[in-house]
């Protein structure tokens, strides 16, 4: 199967914010990219494809709080869920 990213991704672990309209998660990257992320997660309660969802860092970077990122979700696996960061370009 050929990868059609776009984008090259860095294996990273950070504890994000997840809320949706629906409910607020805590989980964990797995991995990152300027276009999007993969949030590891065995909940069955997950947003659904298409949603569009905000997340956050849970760590501080410096001394602001870091921004909500508005994202879609592209992709519902076993392990977790894929999202596109939604930009305004």
């Amino acid at each position: 199967m050929s990868d059609k990213r776009k984008d090259s991704r860095l294996g990273i672990k950070l504890e994000v914010e997840l809320h949706s309209e629906e409910q607020d998660l805590s989980l964990e990257t797995r991995d990152l990219s300027q276009s999007g992320v993969f949030l590891s997660a065995q909940e069955s309660n997950l947003p659904s494809e298409g949603s569009i969802v905000e997340l956050r860092i849970k760590q501080a970077l410096g001394e602001e709080e870091p921004p909500l990122v508005k994202a879609r979700v592209v992709r519902i696996d076993n392990d977790g869920i894929a999202l596109a960061f939604i930009t305004d370009e």
